[in-house]
């Protein structure tokens, strides 16, 4: 591509971004009144969907570094929606798990997540969306 031919509305990049942000800004409306962040409820689902894992193992599930997941889960635990315990195998390994409160929490926002993602997809039709989920997986 020669620099006469660039557009930045053909960039991969540049595409993958504003769908981002418009498909996150679905989810952030629906989850502002449990004042929740997008990766704080990703976490959360995580930890729903897979139980209870260290921090540097939720930290890979929700793409994050160790530094920054730390300080997430300390303030989730502040809220009462997650719990860290020592891991009965490993006494020096602290597991992450939910809470009662939590998993309540989760129960909630599942079907606020799925009513962002079908305004997100809204336009597309059902093979449309096999295939862009087909390839976004193939790139993540």
């Amino acid at each position: 591509m020669s620099h006469e031919t660039f557009r930045l509305d053909d960039q991969v990049g540049h595409l993958l971004r504003r769908a981002y942000q418009r498909a996150s800004s679905h989810l952030a409306s629906r989850i502002r009144p449990h004042d929740l962040t997008p990766v704080q409820h990703a976490t959360l689902i995580r930890l729903w969907e897979m139980g209870p894992l260290s921090q540097n193992q939720l930290g890979r599930a929700v793409a994050m570094p160790p530094a920054n997941i730390h300080s997430l889960v300390r303030r989730l635990e502040s809220r009462g929606f997650v719990r860290r315990d020592a891991d009965p195998s490993d006494k020096r390994l602290l597991t992450v798990s939910l809470t009662d409160e939590g998993r309540a929490l989760v129960e909630a926002l599942i079907p606020l997540d799925a009513a962002s993602t079908e305004a997100a997809l809204r336009g597309l039709s059902a093979a449309e969306r096999e295939t862009l989920y087909a390839i976004l997986k193939k790139m993540a």
